[in-house]
């Protein structure tokens, strides 16, 4: 009797421990420990006071936020999700903005200069009157975006898709836009460029 009840009591405990262990999974799947220390008081920063400059902020989720004027220059968001988010006057000079959604922003008088803008989500976005010189905007998605009256010197944009894009005014030289897809494209002269679309 008592090796049978040591046994059953052996069982017990192993069983325990996986409930425990998978109510913790659970738990940190939810959210619990969604950001690191560091990154959360971060966000928590750049929510309070709109300036973070230089701060760690990879995979943040801050969407359809009011960030005008805000400091994030030097900052790493790479892979964060600022969607549909105001960042109408930002200083994002020197920023890491690799593979972030940016889907519908307010870029307008933005700075970009120097930003790695690799992969990103731009398109349905306004970017008007926006500085992006020596910016990297290989395999950028800026399809259905609004560059107007912009600055793009100096920068990489191989294999950017400008799909339905509108340049009018822009400053880019046809260097820069070599490598893109251009297909129902605004250019700087107003004139439309179907020269990326599919036959």
């Amino acid at each position: 009797m008592a090796n049978y009840t040591d046994k059953l009591y052996s069982l017990k405990i192993p069983f325990n421990l996986s409930i425990i262990l998978a109510f913790s999974c659970f738990f940190a799947l939810s959210g619990c420990a969604k950001y690191s220390e560091e990154v959360q008081a971060n966000l928590t920063k750049l929510q309070n006071t709109k300036s973070c400059p230089g701060c760690d902020l990879q995979e943040i989720e801050l969407i359809s936020f009011d960030l005008k004027g805000a400091d994030l220059s030097g900052a790493n968001l790479t892979g964060a999700n600022l969607r549909r988010s105001d960042l109408t006057g930002a200083n994002l000079t020197n920023t890491n903005l690799t593979n972030a959604n940016l889907l519908g922003v307010n870029l307008t008088d933005a700075k970009l200069t120097n930003t790695n803008l690799t992969g990103v989500k731009l398109s349905y976005s306004n970017i008007n009157g926006a500085d992006i010189s020596g910016a990297i905007l290989k395999d950028a998605h800026m399809n259905s975006s609004k560059v107007v009256g912009s600055r793009i010197e100096n920068s990489d944009m191989t294999g950017a898709n400008l799909y339905n894009a509108d340049l009018t005014d822009t400053k880019v030289s046809d260097k820069t836009l070599k490598d893109t897809v251009l297909c129902k494209t605004i250019m700087p002269s107003g004139r439309r460029d179907d020269s990326g679309c599919k036959r």
